[in-house]
């Protein structure tokens, strides 16, 4: 913690040199997220919800000063996400020509040895500090997590179309000089399917076989009882 903060003092004394950014992601779901309403004492408040619950992933970053924010909304939280942001990232360092130095906590994707690789291949310009597997309170992202889910979610929605369109128009409300938002959701999402679809029809193919050996079958006999 400390040394991310020495580096925040040297990105605060040479700004055209270094940038800092504080990384996370976070889920967004259909169901309207519960934030603070007025209601009736000894009454539990709810919340209309409508269809079955989905929820897409947010991998984002954004700049110490508020020069840069780079948002990435995909359908799941995975090493592939975190690849496409660090696309994004190394497209906005040729951009800007500066330093990078990268705030991430200890999450699975972060540390899967994909991500560790293609970390390793951006070290001349990308420099990692690493925080704990959860710690809300050392990274300003949080807060602004919690932004978009009282301004972006806190309503039901009417299509998976519209609920994308409001989480980027929320990102986008986030402010920073310089945004960068990329939508990525497929459109087997928006058809409301859960996996890419594999283009046979539902149920099992005719004909199939199944991958283990089964034990032969033995048609039982009726035999007396011994005496």
């Amino acid at each position: 913690m400390r040394r991310w903060r020495r580096w925040g003092k040297k990105v605060q004394a040479e700004p055209e040199r270094y940038e800092l950014h504080f990384q996370d992601e976070t889920h967004l779901e259909t169901h309207p997220y519960l934030c603070r309403i007025w209601h009736r004492r000894g009454q539990q408040a709810t919340l209309p919800g409508v269809g079955t619950n989905r929820r897409v992933t947010v991998f984002g970053s954004v700049e110490a000063l508020g020069r840069a924010r780079l948002e990435l909304v995909r359908a799941a939280q995975d090493t592939a996400g975190f690849l496409c942001y660090l696309d994004l990232l190394e497209a906005h360092h040729q951009q800007v020509q500066r330093e990078i130095h990268l705030v991430l906590d200890n999450g699975s994707a972060h540390t899967s040895v994909a991500s560790l690789q293609a970390l390793a291949t951006r070290s001349a310009w990308l420099h990692v500090h690493w925080l704990a597997k959860y710690a809300p309170q050392l990274n300003p992202q949080e807060r602004e997590w919690r932004r978009l889910k009282r301004d972006a979610r806190s309503h039901p929605v009417t299509s998976l179309r519209g609920f994308v369109d409001d989480i980027v128009s929320g990102l986008y409300l986030l402010g920073g000089t310089s945004c960068t938002i990329v939508d990525e959701v497929p459109q087997w999402f928006l058809d409301g399917h859960r996996k890419p679809p594999t283009g046979r029809s539902p149920g099992r193919p005719v004909g199939s076989k199944d991958s283990y050996k089964r034990a032969p079958y033995h048609r039982s006999k009726n035999l007396p009882a011994h005496t």
